[in-house]
């Protein structure tokens, strides 16, 4: 069994692999600091498994690193092995100016499109913050977008003169009646809409490039922005984690 960790800017998720599925898997909310205890409080989480690799994503340095390696030390399991923004190993060839810039998840994510058989694909992270990017044939990312996520809109908005602790509401209203409706609603279906004209332009370009892309949704708030969008839109909630493994497995 491979043991996948994807280390986020608010979380820490993992998830078991075995036999090219996905098995049991969890949570772990950090709050964006790789604290000393945290390879503890990891490690307790993981407590039960006995992994064969590990394999980690991660978007928070070497200070997180240095804690999936204290952690493995610690419980005598195999160094944990990163997922590095190199082609060679995941296939993605980014149009980035700097592709060293680009954040390991979204390589993860685009190899996770193609290892599901998807050539073209816009694929959508819905996290803390919410990235865009468009997959054309031969692993080709052509690039993409990055909006604050749902979470992060409504804390900053909570941050403002009169909005301050109202920001938790109903998510369904057009014509709010209460600044926590309104806040709730706005953000959510504001993004939804953010995305829904963001992809359509994205949409166009794929079209010269490779037919028409799949449209991936990935990330904690994906089931939340789906019925937004539409069915025309996949929920692929192990979307980095595939790609994560499909690079393991290679290795």
């Amino acid at each position: 069994m491979k043991l996948l960790l994807d280390g986020g800017n608010t979380r820490i998720k993992w998830l078991c692999w075995e036999h090219g599925r996905p098995g049991e898997g969890g949570v772990l909310v950090h709050g964006g600091e790789a604290r000393p205890d945290l390879s503890g409080r990891l490690g307790a989480c993981l407590e039960p498994l006995s992994p064969e690799a590990i394999w980690v994503v991660e978007v928070l340095g070497p200070d997180f690193r240095r804690v999936c390696r204290d952690m493995c030390e610690a419980r005598g399991w195999p160094a944990p092995q990163f997922f590095v923004p190199d082609s060679w190993l995941h296939g993605i060839c980014s149009d980035y100016l700097e592709p060293g810039r680009l954040g390991v998840d979204r390589y993860a994510a685009m190899a996770g499109a193609r290892a599901l058989g998807h050539e073209t694909a816009i694929i959508v992270d819905c996290g803390t913050a919410v990235t865009l990017d468009l997959l054309v044939p031969e692993g080709r990312h052509r690039g993409g977008l990055i909006l604050p996520g749902l979470g992060l809109m409504r804390r900053s908005l909570g941050l403002a003169p009169g909005v301050a602790g109202m920001t938790e509401g109903r998510d369904d209203c057009i014509v709010a009646v209460r600044t926590a409706d309104a806040v709730a609603s706005g953000t959510l279906q504001g993004l939804a809409a953010a995305i829904a004209h963001l992809s359509h332009r994205l949409f166009e370009i794929a079209g010269t490039d490779g037919g028409a892309p799949a449209r991936l949704l990935t990330g904690g708030d994906a089931l939340h922005l789906h019925p937004l969008l539409g069915d025309d839109w996949c929920v692929e909630p192990h979307l980095v984690f595939r790609g994560l493994a499909h690079v393991a497995d290679r290795n």
